[in-house]
């Protein structure tokens, strides 16, 4: 979604085009996180997400491998490697680890950065 906004409207483009696609998942999770206890104490639920879990990751897996491997440019591989180490490493949260990555994209486009 990112790079189709950035290839119609640049750096905004791809910011608002980030924004509109990630914002309601975003907000779900940071509003029913609190409830999340209380769903894992119901057997069906558990059910679910001992199935959702793994599927969630499987997913996950299948498209960052490809996305990675499309890489063009040595900073976006940087990029990569920081949010592979916040998450993995330092078992940091998500979101900040797409923010951070978001922001370290932004930064480097704006400093001339090549991105296509």
């Amino acid at each position: 979604m990112a790079v189709v906004g950035y290839a119609a409207a640049g750096v905004g483009g791809g910011l608002l085009a980030s924004l509109v696609a990630f914002t309601p998942s975003f907000v779900f999770v940071l509003a029913g996180g609190s409830r999340f206890d209380q769903l894992r104490a119901h057997a069906s639920a558990q059910a679910f997400l001992t199935g959702a879990g793994p599927a969630a990751i499987g997913a996950i897996a299948g498209a960052t491998i490809p996305l990675a491997l499309a890489l063009s440019h040595l900073w976006q591989a940087g990029v990569l490697v920081l949010a592979a180490v916040w998450l993995l490493a330092l078992r940091r949260g998500v979101v900040t680890a797409i923010v951070g990555a978001g922001v370290l994209g932004v930064i480097a486009a704006l400093a001339g950065a090549p991105v296509t």
